[in-house]
């Protein structure tokens, strides 16, 4: 049985937390590190910079959040500067090719909570300068876009010339933290595939941060991707979980239809707490051998674990301008 596996996951929170901690991306004591990341056979990230609420989880007054997002990405790029020879910022598809022949990681920046900047469809642009590919529309409050889970607020005027603007600039729309309402008014006018890039089975674990059958089945149809979330309430409605609630969660979206349409977006080091044999970035590979084990193909594993974001990426993320 194969004991490193290729990884490319759609949602993590370790940009912002090397911040705060003013801690190193090649080694620390966190859940990713470059160290360990290199246990993997490869290794492809978003980095998710989400900046709008305090360490009591409310949300910050915006100029204060946007503050905290500039200095989050600043210090982010002198992280990368510093790791240069193992990392590649990957603003296109042409970066993630290079990245994959160098050997190196394929870094991709994503933004969750848009409040950062004012939920302003015209600083769009100013996103995707900053190399940003990927936005949420909420967190977990209501802002001037749309609801969140939980809630039965839709997708604002606002919200829909925010993603009418997102999808014209080839940023993608993420759905996981959105209210139910606001995904299907999203539905009804959306351009591109959407992705929900850390979130699990509603039917197996009822958390509203989940989705539901129809949830899944429509971003399937519609091309895009479901990252499974490794949160433990997000598995298991008692707030525990291992192996086998991950497993458990993969075999219902198989069910439904979705072997080229899951992928994986932990929230790693967005997370508390994590399933029982999973402590970082490098425990990707002992899941691999878990789910093989349990008798998943090794062609699904990779699928899941790589394959589909990959496609996804070739597929849906813009391309180099030409003489850009």
């Amino acid at each position: 049985m194969r004991e490193q596996f290729p990884v490319f996951d759609l949602h993590c929170d370790t940009a912002v937390e090397l911040s705060k901690q003013n801690k190193s991306l090649a080694a620390n004591d966190l859940h990713i590190d470059l160290d360990r990341a290199g246990r993997l056979l490869t290794h492809h990230q978003f980095y998710a910079f989400c900046c709008v609420y305090d360490l009591g989880g409310l949300p910050l007054p915006q100029k204060l959040a946007e503050s905290r997002f500039y200095t989050a990405v600043s210090d982010f790029y002198s992280q990368l500067s510093d790791n240069a020879s193992r990392v590649r910022l990957c603003r296109n598809v042409e970066d993630l090719i290079a990245a994959a022949k160098d050997g190196r990681q394929g870094v991709f920046l994503s933004l969750e909570g848009p409040e950062v900047i004012d939920c302003d469809p015209d600083r769009l642009e100013e996103l995707k300068e900053l190399g940003f590919l990927m936005t949420t529309l909420t967190w977990n409050y209501p802002n001037a876009l749309a609801g969140p889970h939980g809630s039965d607020l839709g997708l604002t005027e606002q919200g829909r010339a925010f993603v009418r603007r997102a999808q014209e600039l080839g940023i993608v729309i993420d759905v996981s933290h959105l209210s139910e309402k606001a995904f299907w008014d999203l539905i009804d006018i959306t351009s591109a595939p959407i992705v929900a890039s850390h979130s699990n089975s509603r039917a197996i674990c009822g958390h509203t941060r989940n989705l539901t059958d129809q949830q899944f089945k429509v971003i399937c149809n519609l091309g895009g991707l479901v990252g499974l979330n490794l949160f433990p309430p997000f598995l298991n409605e008692s707030g525990r979980a291992d192996f086998s609630d991950v497993k458990r969660h993969l075999d219902h979206f198989l069910e439904l239809g979705g072997q080229h349409h899951i992928a994986v977006g932990a929230d790693l080091d967005g997370c508390e707490i994590l399933p029982t044999g999973f402590s970082g970035v490098e425990s990707y590979n002992d899941l691999g051998r878990y789910l093989m084990r349990q008798g998943m193909e090794e062609l699904t594993v990779n699928n899941v674990f790589n394959n589909n974001a990959v496609r996804f990426a070739m597929q849906h993320l813009q391309r180099k301008r030409v003489g850009g």
